[in-house]
């Protein structure tokens, strides 16, 4: 080995041993501030080592009894339950349209909303009408034909029994038949031209308007779709369990709000299905008959519904932030929390409706950070709870 050779590694080997020097006081360094760090200051340790932890302090209520009229709200759509074409029951132009026939317009009940050309149709009654005036005068001629042949008969053959032909009682009841059937065509007339006006019997609101004046039109020609107002509905889907909790259902009071107004209704029926998808049943409501028509919202609106359920005896009506995961409470008993899961009778929007149960010291508002059975804990102020929330 050279003395070049020997020397490089004489530095080298120099190197390595300063690293593992370095390496060894940063080590030594931090085990003493370690050490340092964990030794208790004058008087602390003392203080750490023999004085007890501070027990978390917690708001509590003392729940009271309270009788609850269960509640459903629901999401809700305004529909139809049925609705009516508008078309013409015979064939012509139209010649008039109402102004309130648009959409939206609301119209009386037997007002006219169309008017059909009626001049060919006035002919047809008038031509009716002169039908049966000649008809009356046929029966009438032949009612005197008759007569005048039974006095000629009995005259020249006294004594003998006049025969029906004598008296045309076959050709009197033939005319007779022919002025019925001209009656008929007169009506049929007169219902065609009564029918050149387009109403309908009851007070409507117009859903879509699709005519022109002038334009040809007959009974296959849509001319537009209105709605009856008693045909409003409101459609709410509602879970079985709810649905269960409410029955019986029909005839329930409830509430929609639809914008800015509240209307009073009924539960009219339930749907006899429950959709494959979402699992949820429906029920219809019927706005009550004290509502005015025109304040009632339009078809497709949304809205939100109160039903009004059995009343609930003897129950608590807790806020939220009494509850605790997994549907339990916290009860304070003997300075320590203790959990109690209490069963559910329903909800509001703000209070949680739950059977009585004995509530020790107080329920628990609130979430307790590091809760746990047993943990001791101090009272920082309790409230009763009266029902808030109905």
């Amino acid at each position: 080995m050279s003395e070049d050779t020997q020397t490089e590694q004489d530095r080298l080997g120099g190197r390595n041993l300063r690293g593992y020097v370095q390496l060894g006081a940063i080590a030594a360094a931090i085990l003493v501030a370690v050490y340092f760090a964990q030794a208790p200051g004058d008087g602390a340790g003392e203080e750490l080592g023999l004085g007890a932890a501070p027990k978390p302090a917690v708001s509590v209520i003392e729940p009271e009894l309270t009788n609850w009229t269960q509640q459903v709200d629901l999401t809700a759509v305004v529909s139809l339950a049925r609705k009516a074409r508008v078309v013409s029951e015979v064939s012509s132009r139209v010649v008039w349209i109402s102004p309130k026939f648009s959409n939206g317009g609301s119209i009386p009940a037997r007002e006219t909303m169309i008017r059909i050309d009626p001049r060919d149709f006035e002919l047809r009654v008038e031509a009716a009408r002169a039908s049966v005036k000649e008809a009356e005068a046929s029966v009438r001629r032949e009612q005197a034909r008759g007569e005048h042949d039974a006095r000629v008969f009995a005259r020249d053959y006294p004594g003998l029994e006049l025969s029906d032909r004598i008296r045309r009682v076959p050709s009197l009841a033939k005319e007779q038949a022919e002025l019925e059937r001209a009656r008929v065509a007169l009506k049929m007339a007169e219902l065609k031209l009564e029918r050149t006006r387009i109403s309908f019997p009851f007070d409507s609101r117009v859903l879509n308007a699709s005519v022109e004046l002038g334009e040809q039109v007959g009974p296959a020609t849509p001319l537009g779709t209105v709605y009856r107002i008693d045909a409003l509905q409101v459609e709410a889907p509602i879970e079985i369990r709810d649905l269960k909790r409410l029955e019986p259902i029909i005839g329930r009071a409830a509430e929609v709000r639809a914008g800015a107004q509240t209307f009073s209704a009924t539960v009219d029926r339930v749907s006899s299905a429950v959709a494959p998808r979402s699992r949820l049943a429906t029920v219809f409501l019927k706005f009550s008959e004290s509502v005015p028509a025109d304040s009632l919202p339009l078809p497709g609106s949304f809205a939100e519904v109160s039903i009004q359920g059995p009343v609930a005896e003897g129950v608590y009506l807790l806020p939220e932030s009494a509850e605790q995961a997994q549907g339990r409470v916290w009860v304070i008993e003997n300075g320590a929390l203790k959990p109690f899961a209490p069963r559910t009778v329903g909800r509001t929007r703000a209070s949680w409706a739950v059977e009585a149960f004995d509530a020790g010291d107080g329920i628990v508002m609130g979430t307790i950070p590091g809760a746990r059975e047993g943990l001791a804990v101090e009272l920082a102020d309790a409230r009763s709870n009266p029902g808030a929330g109905r």
